[in-house]
């Protein structure tokens, strides 16, 4: 994989070469290295708001179909302006079943840890920690509506080509509708649609359930790239990222989807989003 993770010990080592490495909340050193970014000013880009749903889950999660039920007649509803991510939990019903493929990641594991997650599911709107949605989350959809009602900070397009075997280029355009003073980051996520493989719901096993909008892996650091822009309305910043090798060979590039979402860096709080499959 793309990433390292550091030992406390491996961390201090590199102290005299680096900045000073802040400790997570837990105490333990984790370190992420992901693509990086070359920013241009870049041409004109939309604008509309929409809305990041991350979802936790896991293939011996009884509940989660009835979660997906929901997501998916939203996704209906609203199309390109809902963006899933399904992150499989840790432990417990994200563990997979004999022989299936195991879908849980690094990047995952720290984004579960963020919210704290003791139950699944659990899906969050736009790294809104205020509010956790659960089991069928029937209450879901006003929220969403309501979170597309907001008026856009900045618009976000994405585009991803294979330019090589297994190889992406990926460009991000930003355009700022309003004055936004605070740091951003900008994180890349590619999901996999598709992914069949054994589920629980209720009290049976369903041996060919498909999973969609699951993370295989965050190109960029698990918490985003600095995004070079002053952030003055009217703004347009390009993110051209270096060369990303997809290594995975289980991954399906037809069925996969580049998901790139702005944030505030000190709040994460999700400000837009916006996704594209695979050229």
């Amino acid at each position: 994989m793309k990433k390292s993770i550091l030992t406390l010990c491996a961390a201090a080592l590199m102290l005299a070469a680096c900045d000073k490495i802040e400790p997570a909340d837990d105490g333990s050193y984790t370190l992420f290295a992901g693509i990086g970014a070359t920013w241009t000013d870049g041409p004109a880009v939309g604008t509309d708001q929409r809305v990041l749903v991350e979802k936790f889950t896991g293939p011996k999660c009884p509940n989660c179909p009835d979660a997906d039920i929901t997501l998916d007649a939203a996704h209906e509803q609203l199309g390109d302006k809902l963006v899933v991510i399904s992150v499989n939990h840790p432990v417990g019903q994200g563990i997979p079943f004999p022989n299936d493929p195991d879908l849980r990641t690094d990047d995952g594991t720290a984004w579960d840890n963020y919210y704290g997650i003791n139950a699944i599911p659990s899906a969050y709107i736009n790294r809104d920690k205020s509010r956790t949605y659960s089991g069928a989350m029937s209450n879901i959809t006003a929220d969403l509506q309501s979170a597309l009602g907001e008026s856009p900070v900045l618009g976000v397009e994405v585009k991803a080509t294979e330019a090589s075997e297994r190889a992406l280029d990926i460009t991000v355009g930003l355009q700022f509708v309003q004055n936004y003073s605070a740091p951003l980051t900008l994180t890349l996520a590619l999901v996999e649609d598709s992914l069949v493989y054994r589920q629980s719901h209720g009290s049976e096993i369903i041996d060919d359930y498909v999973h969609n909008h699951m993370l295989r892996d965050v190109m960029t650091d698990v918490w985003g790239a600095e995004v070079d822009a002053t952030g003055t309305a009217g703004e347009r910043r390009q993110a051209s990222f270096s060369t990303y090798r997809v290594k995975d060979e289980s991954i399906r590039l037809e069925n996969c989807h580049v998901i790139a979402f702005v944030s505030d860096r000190a709040t994460k709080r999700v400000l837009n989003t916006a996704s594209c499959t695979i050229e």
